[in-house]
């Protein structure tokens, strides 16, 4: 009995993992990569590896799980599609936004960042760090966003 639900969780998330992979291939303009995603699965499947459970069906659970992490750390600007760090509502149609605000940060180092928050409307946004120039950001974002959605650049001082 729990072979076969470990078969059909780990088909699930194969699932997942090919659309992730189809959205993640749409990325023009790569944001940084969010390393928390893959820490807190390494340690989750650290943590469940320890149970001493050694099926094939939990081991390829385990390894789905993992690279299911390490993949939700990539994030950027699609050709059609926002997509976001994380697992849920990573994958948004420009339409969506009410807005944008980009804010040009130098970082210690002497690296400038843009940090991108897309707000969605009802309290909810994702947010994007890049490494790339204000001024591609700005034209990749006004090829694809709708002319309704304003974007706002935010100077810190």
């Amino acid at each position: 009995m729990v072979e076969s639900f470990l078969i059909a969780v780990d088909v699930a998330l194969a699932v997942v993992i090919a659309y992730n992979l189809y959205w993640q291939s749409q990325i023009e303009l790569q944001a940084n990569y969010a390393y928390w995603q893959m820490i807190w699965g390494v340690v989750i499947a650290v943590w469940m590896a320890t149970t001493g459970i050694h099926s094939m069906p939990y081991i390829v659970f385990l390894a789905l799980f993992v690279l299911l992490n390490v993949s939700a750390g990539v994030g950027g600007i699609g050709t059609s599609r926002i997509v976001g760090n994380g697992f849920f509502s990573r994958f948004l149609s420009y339409k969506h936004f009410a807005g944008v605000t980009l804010t040009p940060i130098k970082a210690p180092g002497g690296r400038d960042l843009v940090v991108a928050i897309f707000a969605l409307e009802p309290r909810r946004y994702i947010r994007l760090t890049f490494r790339q120039p204000l001024e591609q950001i700005i034209v990749s974002l006004q090829q694809r966003l709708p002319e309704s959605v304003p974007v706002t650049i935010q100077k810190i001082n």
